[in-house]
Order: structure tokens, then sequence, then C-alpha cells
């Protein structure tokens, strides 16, 4: 356990000490004198709990102690590490803070271990003596926490670990898999985690998203606004979200029936009809509902890629036509879509079922934004199974939309024929479907080691489609 003690008496430091040792297994301890010294290390380091002495001085030495200091302190530790207990040591110069302090004071399960605990708590640094029985609790459900065991498949760091066991000991498991899924081109990492109880019996196969709060509340929103609209069997269960124990990071977990290996690159050249058919019939409640709106290229582009970083990348566009582009009317299905349905976003069942994972793009957008994300991640995405595949050509490139996209040498015809059927049915004609592939591929040019030349090329098949009549 990973221990910040902020005292500038090291006789007081040293007692603390002494008291944690006969109540945690394995206190790792850091000590910082001053608040320039604390919150550098709050800011920069990991810490599972912080015990602060409010009367601290600025800087290490200097005769300036005062509650003050350390009461901005305390707050550097709610923006920092917002879910980081923090354990006040207070005296009586302290008392006219107390009251705000404790407002900002709430109970929670830190660890998983069932029972509410203050996430800021407060002790009379005169009585010292009583202090044991204050902190035990917070030590016996730290236990269940580091009793945990992964076996993980990558590198975790150190937020992400504490929040798989926290997760792992509140459903009442030991040992715990974990798998990323994917390289991720967004701030939060995706995880397939298989949990085992204490006889060795998998007791829960899940998918948990793991980022900053704002990332995780706003997957969380988005799933209780637009996911609850779909099919039971569409998507995994929602059963935790986890805001604490782990600095800033947060994560939400979700249930699936069964584990697979498979997603929904597996079946670009087996069963590509199976599957996407059933995409479509699970998304049915989004599509069937959507109305028409009249909306600018330059509007659909900007749902893939903002104004400001579109600006950074037009340089790597060679075609002298985008900025009269942009400025076309047309007519789009504008509903509910996934917005960013690659395919290991997709993950399949063993008997062929879909179901949808990693929700930070749902919203509203043009229909045909997830057959088309479908198809082209096959070339974009940094595991696309064509990333690196020379097919199309160019020549091939311009009839991207149409049935003649699909030559000899196309390496999956059924794949590709099904994912242009599938946006044909969802969209308001070829206009739509052009406007969106053009905002999906300008977008991939933001990021590192994008193959610039496939965008280009296919950005000429996407005006060729748009110019047809």
């Amino acid at each position: 356990m990973n221990i910040l003690i902020v005292e500038d008496d090291a006789s007081f430091a040293e007692e603390i000490k002494f008291r944690v040792d006969s109540l945690c297994r394995e206190p790792l301890y850091t000590v910082a004198e001053s608040y320039e010294d604390a919150s550098l290390l709050i800011e920069s380091e990991f810490f599972d709990m912080i015990f602060l002495d409010l009367r601290i001085p600025t800087v290490k030495g200097k005769m300036d102690s005062d509650p003050q200091h350390g009461r901005n302190l305390l707050d550097v530790a709610i923006s920092h590490a917002p879910g980081t207990p923090v354990f006040m040591l207070t005296g009586s110069s302290a008392e006219s803070f107390l009251p705000e302090m404790m407002e900002l004071s709430h109970q929670v399960d830190v660890w998983g271990h069932g029972k509410a605990l203050p996430l800021i708590g407060f002790h009379p640094k005169h009585r010292l003596n009583s202090l044991d029985e204050k902190i035990r609790h917070y030590f016996e459900a730290f236990d269940s926490v580091s009793e945990v065991e992964l076996n993980p498949s990558c590198e975790l760091k150190i937020s992400t670990t504490r929040l798989i066991k926290i997760f792992t000991a509140l459903v009442g498991g030991v040992y715990c898999n974990v798998e990323r899924i994917g390289g991720g081109l967004s701030d939060a990492s995706v995880y397939k985690i298989g949990v085992d109880d204490g006889s060795g019996k998998r007791i829960h196969n899940s998918i948990a998203k793991i980022g900053l709060p704002s990332n995780i509340n706003d997957e969380v929103e988005r799933h209780d606004r637009f996911i609850s609209r779909l099919e039971s069997f569409a998507t995994p269960r929602k059963v935790a979200v986890l805001a604490h124990g782990a600095k800033k990071t947060s994560g939400v977990f979700y249930s699936l029936a069964t584990a697979s290996e498979l997603n929904g690159f597996s079946f670009i050249n087996r069963s590509s009809t199976v599957i996407i058919e059933r995409l479509k019939s699970i998304l049915e409640r989004w599509t069937n509902s959507a109305p028409q709106r009249r909306t600018t290229v330059k509007e659909i582009r900007e749902t893939f890629i903002k104004d400001n970083d579109f600006q950074a990348i037009s340089g790597l566009i060679e075609h002298d036509w985008i900025e009269r582009f942009e400025t076309n009317f047309i007519q789009v299905k504008w509903g509910c879509v996934h917005g960013d349905l690659h395919g290991l976003n997709v993950l399949v069942s063993p008997d062929e079922k879909p179901v949808l994972i990693d929700y930070g793009d749902v919203g509203e957008r043009a229909l045909s934004t997830d057959p088309i994300t479908f198809e082209l991640s096959t070339f974009f995405h940094p595991e696309g199974p064509l990333k690196d595949n020379d097919w199309p050509n160019s020549n091939t490139a311009l009839n991207w939309g149409q049935p003649d996209f699909v030559d000899e040498q196309c390496p999956s015809p059924d794949f590709f024929n099904n994912c242009r059927v599938w946006a044909e049915t969802v969209s308001v004609g070829k206009r739509e479907r052009a406007a969106v592939a053009y905002g999906y591929l300008v977008r991939q040019l933001k990021y590192p080691g994008c193959n610039v030349e496939r965008v280009n090329t296919l950005l000429a098949g996407v005006k060729r489609l748009f110019d047809t009549v």
C-alpha cells in the first residue's frame, strides 16, 4: 500500500508509521514536509492513502507553518487524486476549517470491501493514541484488494491494476485474467477480464473501460441515454462504475454472457453476411425511428473531426475540391449510432452473435456512420486485417461505394458488398454515404502512422460517388 505522510515533524511522522505498521501488511511510505513537496508528489505519484497534517510550511525548512497551507493541499488532492482517501490530522488552530472540510467528505466503498468509509477522514492530532481504531477499517478494506491476483497479458498502469482488483474483489473473485482489446486510439482503454473465485470457478466474464473520470462519466451517460434503447442482448450489462481507489482514474465494468476470442474483424473472410445481418438487426431500434434532415458535408465532417484538428491535417489532403465540397447541402437520415464501430468494438460469441462495446462515441449522427466505419476500419484501425494490404489500387478506389469496387483482386468480396448494402439500406442516398466516408477518411489523417496515400486514393472515389447522378 502506497502511503503519503505530509508532516514536517519527523517524530510525529514516525509515530504515524508505527501505528500503520501494526495494521497494514506491506506499507510503502513517502514523507513530505511542506506544501510544495507534497503537491508535487500528489500530482506525479500514485498513493493509496494520504495522511495530511494541516499545519505545514509552504517550503521545507521555512518558518511559515499555517493550517491554510494544509487546507490548500487538500484542494490539490481533491483535484489530482479525487479517488484517494485523505486522513486529516487537525489541531485547535484548524477548527474554523472543519465544517467546510467535512462538507467535502462523503462515504464510499473505496476498495470493493462492501463497507463505506469517509473519503476524507478527520482526527485530532493531540489524540494520536486513538488513531488506530479510526484507520483500521481502511487497511482491512485494502487487504481484500491486495489479496487479488492478476494475470495480465500486457503491462498495466498501477491505477488500472487497482481498479481491476477492486472490481474483482467486489464481485467475490480472487484471480483475474486481463487482456487489452486493441491498441486503442482514444484516451481510455478497454479490457476483457475473466474473474475466478477461490475454487477456480469462472464467475464473471467482463468488459472494462478505464480512463479519466470525465471520459468514463461520458461513457456511462451515453450508455444510459442511448444504449438502453437497444435490445438487452445487443450489449453487455453494466455491472459497476468505480471512481475511487485509483487516484484520478475511473472505470465502468460490463458483464458478458460468454467469453470469446472472436470480434468483427474475425469475419471479413467468413460468415460476414450472418454477422452484418445480425448487426443490422440489433441496431434496428435506432435506425427504424430515425428521421431525415438537411445538413452540409462540413457538418457531417465535424461529427468525425472538429475544425481545429481538421485545419492541422488539411495539408495532407492532395485534392483541391475539399473547400467547395464541404459547402454542399445534402439529405441524410439522422439518428443514434455507435459512432466507432470498428471490428474490435464488436465482440462475437462462438455461435456468431455480436455484441457492441465501448460507448464513448455513441450519439446522434448520419445513420450510415456505423456500416461505413465497420468497412473502412479494416484498412485504418491499428489492428485492421487489411491495414497492410495493397488492395484497392487507385483505379479500383475510384469505385468506392459502388458495386464495381469489389473487383477480382478484392480479398473479401462478400464483406465489402454486405457493408455497402448495409450503408445503402440505412442512408438516404449516395451523397450521404459519400459525406460520411469523407468525414471518416480525413479523421484518419490525425493519427500517427496513417496511410496518407490510401486516404487520398479513397477520397477520389468518395468524390466520384458524390457526383454520380
